[in-house]
């Protein structure tokens, strides 16, 4: 397994970094990395379309299909490649409480398959950069609204 990961704290309490992160039709708003995210439920295996931007000088979107796998409100949302037989994913998204009103924001995209080394040798900067670069929005949008 290999795991691509970033984290945060903002100055935010963790109830509106929650509401930052699942208010997906405002990601156009913030979120450079994933501009789109087509969710219609919160049931666990349902369909998850994610749009990414691969490059920042870019407008093109890629589209990448995925399944919800584990929601916790005000906690964690992950999803994922499943039944691709070249590779696995879990991507999560998690927040912990910090003192003084704080939050953690913490991803990790967590790769396992047969091609798990190609798309690391193609993607994983650009992936790492994504996160980094999402991590940064967020604290900004989260801190914007207190």
């Amino acid at each position: 397994m290999v795991k691509i990961e970033t984290s945060i704290e903002i100055n935010a309490p963790k109830t509106t970094v929650w509401a930052v992160l699942t208010d997906f039709d405002a990601y156009t708003e913030w979120n450079p990395f994933t501009p789109k995210v087509e969710l219609k439920s919160k049931q666990i295996g349902s369909p998850v379309i994610l749009h990414v931007r691969m490059n920042p000088n870019s407008k093109k979107l890629i589209k990448q299909p995925e399944v919800l796998q584990r929601w916790k409100e005000a906690v964690y949302v992950d999803w994922g490649i499943e039944d691709a037989w070249y590779v696995k994913t879990t991507r999560t998204q998690r927040l912990t409480n910090l003192e003084g009103n704080r939050t953690l924001y913490y991803t990790c995209d967590a790769f396992r398959g047969f091609l798990t080394p190609l798309i690391m040798f193609l993607y994983r900067k650009k992936i790492q950069q994504g996160f980094d670069e999402v991590a940064a929005a967020l604290k900004k949008r989260a801190e914007a609204m207190v």
